[in-house]
């Protein structure tokens, strides 16, 4: 299994950073930092994101490492034109006895409606079957409706709802979520 380091689509391309660096910790931490409210409503890591270090730590320890490891494919998305990190996309929980993974994302609340998370999706969605996988996972809020319509449109088999699965503090509540599929043959 090798995983390209650079994926290109029409208006994005994906890219791991081979050697991270603390500059591109600081360019990442800042996208994520402006949209932080908008994250958190749906994804409980910015609050473990608090400074440029703690985002050079999530690319060594996590995005580098998971690599290394063949764990985990995590690729940072920029537009083409003008090269602006817009988000995050990661090919996670990697199982390669069973040929399945899931996929995660966030994007920049400046990028939002413009349909990049489609794009890189179906861009990561290529190399991953073409890879050997057969079944790809993603998981979001019920009450996520901008996520939940990406799997829609990417052609996602809702496969069912898992039920109060994970407790949201500041809510005081438990929340529900989905889990999407797509099969080789879906695609």
């Amino acid at each position: 299994m090798s995983f390209p380091y650079k994926i290109s689509a029409e208006r994005i391309v994906l890219q791991h950073p081979k050697k991270p660096t603390f500059k591109l910790a600081e360019e990442l931490y800042k996208v994520a930092d402006a949209s932080r409210l908008s994250i958190l409503q749906w994804l409980p890591w910015p609050e473990k994101i608090n400074s440029p270090e703690d985002e050079y730590a999530y690319l060594t320890d996590w995005m580098h490492k998971n690599w290394q490891e063949r764990k985990g494919y995590a690729y940072i998305v920029r537009e083409i034109k003008g090269k602006k990190i817009i988000g995050v996309l990661d090919f996670l929980h990697v199982d390669e006895k069973d040929r399945s993974g899931e996929i995660g994302y966030w994007l920049a609340t400046s990028a939002v409606g413009n349909g990049y998370i489609s794009e890189a999706l179906k861009a990561l969605e290529q190399v991953i079957f073409a890879q050997g996988f057969n079944r790809i996972v993603i998981r979001n809020d019920t009450r996520n409706t901008r996520s939940v319509n990406v799997a829609k449109r990417g052609g996602y088999h809702l496969d069912g709802v898992m039920r109060q699965v994970r407790f949201l503090p500041k809510e005081n509540r438990f929340i529900d979520i989905n889990i999407w599929s797509k099969l080789k043959d879906d695609s």
